[in-house]
């Protein structure tokens, strides 16, 4: 899929995440679409230099690999890719942590930077 796809589809999760928490939704459903936010860009990202994954936590580790440890994308980009990652609604597993509203809250301006900076690397 393309960049530009990618982008597009983590710009409308994005959207669908700020209309939800407006809405009142549950915060699993909002938190839900800010972490697919996060993850089309990074397949985006990863697509554009040649890789792909099917799992997301492998996709995770190559982005961290090839963007961050290379000094092209900020950590905290990825510490918020992980936090996303480790409290969104897969599963209602034992000892899974629940998202809250605080954690949508802290997590949607930098979910926005980070798409920012994916356009600006696509460029």
């Amino acid at each position: 899929m393309a960049m530009q796809s990618r982008l597009r589809q983590a710009r409308e999760s994005l959207e669908e995440a700020k209309e939800l928490l407006v809405q009142d939704a549950a915060v699993n459903f909002v938190m839900n679409s800010l972490y697919y936010a996060f993850l089309y860009a990074l397949f985006g990202l990863l697509e554009a230099r040649g890789i792909s994954s099917a799992m997301q936590s492998t996709a995770i580790a190559l982005f961290e690999q090839e963007y961050v440890a290379t000094g092209r994308v900020e950590r905290r980009y990825l510490d918020a890719i992980r936090k996303a990652f480790e409290i969104r609604p897969a599963c209602h597993c034992e000892g899974k942590k629940n998202a809250t509203v605080e954690d949508v809250e802290q997590l949607l301006p930098i979910a926005d930077e980070f798409l920012d900076m994916a356009e600006r690397l696509a460029a």
